[in-house]
């Protein structure tokens, strides 16, 4: 019923691209990620935690459309897998996911227009390591920056976006293994508007 609604508010979005004052765009941006992974490992003799910090460079891919100070697009996201090698475990996650986006644009009659935005929509997260797992995850993110307008086509933009990507849990006899997936991001990216 989620995966419904979601693809209805979607639709009923981009329907609305024929009217009036309605344009459209694809964006490509690339992003600085702070990856921040919690494992936690516990038997019956207590809980051991610990945390995986990873800086990476990853791609993300939108279209969509714009109506007044709102804007509503479908994004996909990639990275590039996060290793780890320890000697309670070893890690290689690897993440992507698939976001429908909405931002209000606060517009200030020059070129320069602040935004924020949120996201929902699904990850799939991949651990060949210490889980062997891989997961379909709800995921949801909230992002803020400000765009340029070059021209009427190019608009550049700069901006942060947290996402939560979900949990990755297998048990293993007396183990219990949960690693957490979020992210912090500083993203650069461009837009064509048709």
């Amino acid at each position: 019923m989620k995966k419904f609604l979601l693809l209805a508010g979607v639709a009923c979005l981009f329907s609305t691209a024929a009217n009036a004052g309605v344009s459209q765009y694809v964006a490509a941006r690339a992003s600085y990620d702070f990856n921040r992974v919690k494992v936690k490992m516990a038997d019956a003799d207590g809980i051991e935690r610990s945390k995986v910090n990873k800086e990476l460079i990853s791609p993300h891919f939108a279209y969509g459309a714009r109506a007044g100070y709102v804007r509503g697009e479908l994004e996909l996201n990639f990275s590039h897998p996060i290793k780890a090698n320890r000697d309670d475990y070893k890690m290689n996650l690897k993440k992507y996911s698939a976001m429908a986006n909405v931002y209000f644009d606060y517009l200030t009659c020059t070129p320069w227009t602040p935004y924020v935005g949120a996201g929902l929509g699904y990850a799939w997260l991949k651990d060949s390591g210490i889980t062997n797992k891989s997961v379909y995850n709800l995921a949801w993110q909230a992002m803020a920056g400000i765009a340029y307008d070059i021209n009427s086509k190019w608009t550049i933009d700069a901006g942060y976006r947290y996402a939560d990507l979900g949990r990755i849990r297998k048990n293993f006899g007396d183990y219990k293994v949960k690693t957490t997936v979020r992210d912090h991001e500083i993203m650069l990216g461009a837009r064509y508007n048709f």
